[in-house]
Formats: C-alpha cells, structure tokens, sequence
C-alpha cells in the first residue's frame, strides 16, 4: 500500500478497541486515511468525529448487503470481534467480497502450532479462519501476543492463569514459579496493530508476527497481585508441569470447557520455552526497530 491507507474495525466494545484506535490517532496519525470506519454491534455512548467513524451494523446474515457496501473501499480491515462460529463465517463472507488488501483477525493469545502437539485443535478455530481467509488471496496476518497484560484485569486482578485463588487467598504454582514468560501490554497491542494496518508492504511482512512487551514469572505476578491488594497469599504444593500437562489432557479429552481456560493457559505457561507461551520467533525488532516508533511497557 503506497498510499495512507482506509481502515476498518469490527467490534468495538472489547478490550483492544481502544488502543487499537488511540494508536491510529496519535503515534500513526500520519499514516493512515481519516476516518477510521469502526463497524460495531452498538454505538451507544459513542460520537463520531473526523477521525472515528461508527456505524450501527450486526456481524448477521441479513446485513451482508449493507456490509458490503459500508466496507466497499476499504483497504484494511481489522477484526476485533468475539471469535466464534456465527460470527466468523460473516467476517469470511465480508472479506471475500470486498478483498481488502489487508486482513489482521482476533488471534492475540498464545502460538497456537505449539499446543497442537498436545492439546490438538485447542481453539483451532482461529488458525482455520485465518487459513480461510487466505484461501481468498488475501493477506492476513496473525499478531500473538502471549497473555495480556491489563491493570485492574488480567494478570492483575484476574489472576487464575498462574494459580490464585483470591476468595480462599491462596496461590498453587505449575511448574517453576521462577520461569518467565512473555505478557503484552494492550497499549503495546494497539501500536502494533496500527503499525502492520500502516505497513506500506505488508504483503512482504511474514503471516504470523510474535510480539510481547515485558517477560514475567508467575511468582512476580503473585507478589504484584499481594502489594495491590494488601495481602499475603497462602502457598500451596506445587504442582510439576509434567503433572499439569497430564491433567490438561484428560481434562481435554473430554471436551474443551471455557469453565478451565485459566487451567489451560496456567498449564501451558508452566511447560516453559519449547512448548508453552515462548515464542518459535520474535519480530519486536521488524515492527519497531530499536523502540524507534514507540517504547515496549513493563509489568
């Protein structure tokens, strides 16, 4: 794309939607089309400026023709959206039809490939979307991001992913409470989403880009937690990661429960570097070249 490029959003009522677009409209300002199209379920309590532009649309079969019409110019579309079934297949149906330049969907979590060796198919529906996608010749790109970093939500208040359980105030470590693991920021998200979305070549960019802003462990997580909130959590006995994993597979061989995601992501952290949240690849230095556009956040 040599020119700004127009962009679009799908979903604007999650966690990214707001750094996603504060990145658009600050550091990337220059580089990108104004307005910025933001397709959302409801745009209540939202104003349109020159900047941001709502429109009132649901991800449902009846409003593909006026999908299709809303999206017809649009160079890039970013999808922020739940990943699920119903929805999926409309985004598919949009993206066939307008074939934009570029595609980025709602990955943003875990390298995937890497758990398929032994949870296989765990939410494999994000691969296959992307996969789809593709499959129409259009450039997608996959952003992982390993475990969010969010103040007052994850890895601060919602802590299950590395064993709290804050009602009893207790803590039960997997695997070595020590080893680090890679956490985003979402300001940091958000900046690398605006950066690919403004690529002026994206098409030459790799399909999947591993980004993180800081590397933790579960015991700095823990200790953050306890100086928060003023309270001193009980340890209980670790458990190994080899008895993690064992567990995760009977739990999974009876069919996914999102009731056990925090189990999932708690056990996939603790396998460390070759099969948990260490990245095969680390393209911090493609997308922001010695921190030249922006300064990576910490824990």
């Amino acid at each position: 794309m040599s020119s700004s490029p127009k962009v679009a959003i799908l979903g604007s009522n999650g966690f990214l939607a707001k750094p996603v677009l504060d990145a658009f409209t600050t550091t990337f300002k220059e580089k990108v089309d104004f307005p910025i199209l933001v397709i959302t379920r409801s745009a209540k309590d939202k104003v349109s400026t020159d900047k941001i532009k709502y429109v009132e649309l649901e991800l449902i079969e009846e409003n593909l023709e006026k999908l299709y019409k809303a999206l017809e110019s649009i160079d890039v579309i970013i999808e922020l959206t739940q990943v699920t079934p119903p929805i999926i297949s409309i985004v598919e149906k949009v993206v066939s039809h307008v074939k934009p330049k570029l595609f980025i969907p709602s990955q943003f979590g875990t390298e995937l490939d890497k758990t398929e060796e032994y949870l296989p198919g765990f939410l494999g529906i994000k691969d296959k979307h992307s996969e789809t996608i593709r499959s129409f010749g259009v450039k997608s790109i996959d952003i992982i991001t390993s475990l969010f970093a969010t103040p007052g939500a994850f890895l601060y208040e919602i802590v299950g992913s590395v064993g709290v359980d804050a009602e009893a105030k207790t803590v039960q470590y997997r695997g070595d409470p020590d080893l680090k693991f890679p956490v985003s920021k979402l300001e940091d998200i958000g900046n690398v989403v605006a950066a690919i979305a403004t690529n002026p070549n994206p098409t030459e960019l790799p399909n999947k880009i591993r980004i993180y802003s800081d590397l933790v462990s579960q015991r700095q997580v823990v200790e953050t937690y306890e100086k928060n909130h003023n309270v001193k959590l009980s340890e209980k006995e670790t458990i190994s990661a080899e008895e993690s994993l064992k567990d995760a597979k009977q739990r999974y061989a009876k069919g996914f429960s999102f009731a056990d995601f925090l189990f999932y992501l708690h056990t996939i952290l603790a396998l460390g570097e070759d099969k948990g949240l260490g990245f095969s690849s680390d393209e911090r230095e493609l997308i922001n070249p010695k921190q030249s556009l922006w300064k990576w956040g910490k824990f």
